[in-house]
């Protein structure tokens, strides 16, 4: 994500909706800025830095829905599948190769999507408690001061909160 002196990616700065020079120029934003940043532990007027806490937030999110959602729909058939194999299955007349037969695709898929979902729980814990969910809210409330209507924003950079900025 970022070099060990500091710098972040060129694709990171570009996820910027403001530059800090561009904020700079609201009276008042700056104070309101570094009150909320300190609140969140970052500085919102320094580029680089909001630059890589977006891009973790984005990271992030996207970590949390790709797999919530594909372990979602893998879970499906394989609960389809477990309560069919458990209600007309006669145990007792099928061989073990054909128990094997019957239950690895099931037992695979319903792995997989616990695995994934599991995934995006983690994810999700790290979102809430490394403080991004935070730091996002406080840069939000930074360009709502600035004036950027959140119809303007990403979809991934909008308000999971409900709350409504602009």
């Amino acid at each position: 994500m970022s070099a060990a002196d500091g710098t972040v990616p060129a694709e990171a700065l570009d996820l910027l909706q403001v530059r800090a020079a561009q904020l700079a120029t609201v009276p008042g934003l700056p104070e309101a800025a570094r009150t909320i940043g300190a609140e969140r532990g970052i500085d919102y007027l320094d580029d680089p830095q909001v630059a890589a806490m977006l891009q973790r937030h984005r990271r992030l999110l996207s970590g949390m829905n790709s797999r919530g959602l594909w372990g979602g729909l893998l879970f499906a058939p394989g609960a389809v599948g477990a309560w069919f194999l458990l209600g007309t299955t006669d145990w007792s007349t099928s061989g073990t190769s054909a128990d094997v037969v019957l239950c690895t695709p099931v037992a695979l898929l319903l792995a997989i999507s616990v695995y994934l979902l599991a995934r995006a729980f983690w994810f999700r814990h790290v979102w809430l408690r490394g403080g991004t969910r935070d730091q996002v809210n406080g840069y939000l409330q930074i360009l709502s001061a600035a004036g950027l209507p959140q119809h303007g924003l990403p979809a991934w950079l909008k308000p999971v909160t409900g709350e409504r900025w602009r």
